[in-house]
């Protein structure tokens, strides 16, 4: 028993054991393969870089390494993004204060209700609405007043004089009645047909007192108006002022303005004094109102996209600075409290260009760092630009899991 466990053990020995010279060969066996699989190792790293990694300015469709934001030409006229190169210009001072444009006094008209009645307005009638000398604002009724049409009341008050004058003629004729009896039947019955005469049995109609656009409309459907009350304010809106209230701390910056930009309270539009064959018509200098506001008024051509009466923004221009970066308003983009423009980086790309701004004269903002002379800068469709630069990063990193 002794010699089998001696047997099996030397046994077990020999088929994991090694000899010194075997382990030796075996060392330098495994140190040369291991500098190879090393070397190999190396190989491959090269190899993944050179067929998996991406250099500066590659990357999938709608997604770059470098930040340039990709949109094909298709995708840029489907949207309406335009581009313009930014270079240095004159850039004016701008002082932005408050106001209201106005109509001259001599370029409105007035319509009046020619009865007592139910007021209806002709159809399309409404602030801002075009319409010719004498045409129809709308018509007034009395058929559905308490009481009756009093037209047809004066009818009836008519009919009754003439009968009770034409009782007392022969009267009168025979000494029955006295003259002044008479002649009071006869006053009556004038009266009450002159009533008649001068306004219709039914509807009466309410026109326009000239050609121009409706300002105001002081009555609507359905309200009940008495003759000679005020229904719509007609303005021949050729010509009208604009009235701009400086508050007294810009007394020293009068003197050098010399026209304005302004922004009507009911749009979005900029419009510019001399684009509308406007000027300055009066600079009060120093004088100051009981509110504390110094008015400056300006003149301008109606394009028609202004109605008298509105409020409205004003960007009043002084003094002008020269070779001065500015892009249009629509051009910003802000991002996370960022103001940024994008711009064109070669073809069907753009890049994002954080700017630091300055003045706005309304239309255009001042940058004062952040983007160089010359470049090609989205001034239409910029927020385009933005929602395919927010795809692009949308999409997951690149990962090579092989």
């Amino acid at each position: 028993m002794l010699i089998c466990s001696a047997l099996v053990i030397n046994s077990a020995n020999f088929g994991c054991g090694k000899s010194h010279t075997e382990t030796e060969t075996a060392n330098e066996h495994h140190d040369h393969d291991g500098h190879d699989h090393e070397s190999e190792g190396h190989h491959h790293d090269e190899e993944d870089e050179h067929d998996h990694g991406h250099s500066d300015g590659e990357g999938h469709e709608g997604h770059d390494h470098s930040g340039l934001i990709e949109m094909n030409e298709h995708t840029m006229q489907r949207f309406g993004v335009q581009t313009e190169k930014i270079n240095p210009s004159e850039f004016a001072e701008v002082t932005v204060v408050s106001g209201r444009i106005e109509a001259k006094a001599s370029d409105e008209g007035v319509a009046t209700a020619t009865r007592n009645g139910i007021l209806t307005l002709s159809p399309n009638i409404n602030t801002g609405v075009r319409v010719n000398a004498g045409g129809s604002i709308g018509s007034i009724s009395a058929s559905n007043v308490q009481g009756g049409d009093p037209i047809v009341q004066a009818v009836a008050v008519r009919n009754a004089a003439k009968r009770e004058l034409d009782r007392l003629k022969p009267l009168h004729d025979d000494g029955i009645v006295s003259t002044e009896e008479y002649n009071n039947a006869l006053k009556a019955y004038e009266e009450a047909d002159a009533a008649v005469k001068t306004s219709k049995q039914g509807s009466a109609s309410v026109s326009s007192p000239k050609s121009g656009v409706i300002t105001q409309l002081l009555a609507k459907t359905g309200e009940y108006v008495e003759i000679g009350q005020r229904i719509a304010v007609v303005s021949g809106n050729t010509s009208l002022t604009l009235r701009a209230d400086v508050p007294e701390k810009y007394i020293g910056r009068l003197s050098g303005i010399t026209s304005a930009n302004f922004r009507p309270a009911s749009s979005d539009q900029i419009l510019d004094i001399e684009e509308l064959n406007g000027k300055m018509i009066s600079n009060a200098g120093s004088s100051v109102s009981e509110s504390g506001y110094i008015p400056i008024y300006f003149s301008f051509s109606n394009n028609g996209a202004v109605a008298p009466g509105a409020f409205a923004e004003i960007y009043l221009k002084s003094g002008v600075r020269h070779d001065v970066i500015s892009v249009p308003k629509e051009a910003i983009v802000e991002i996370n409290g960022n103001k940024c423009v994008y711009a064109s980086h070669g073809e069907d790309h753009f890049i994002k260009h954080i700017v630091t701004l300055g003045a706005s004269d309304g239309k255009r903002v001042e940058v004062l760092s952040g983007l160089d002379a010359g470049e090609e800068v989205v001034v239409k469709g910029a927020q385009a630009v933005r929602m395919a630069e927010t795809s692009a990063t949308a999409v997951p990193g690149h990962t090579h899991n092989h």
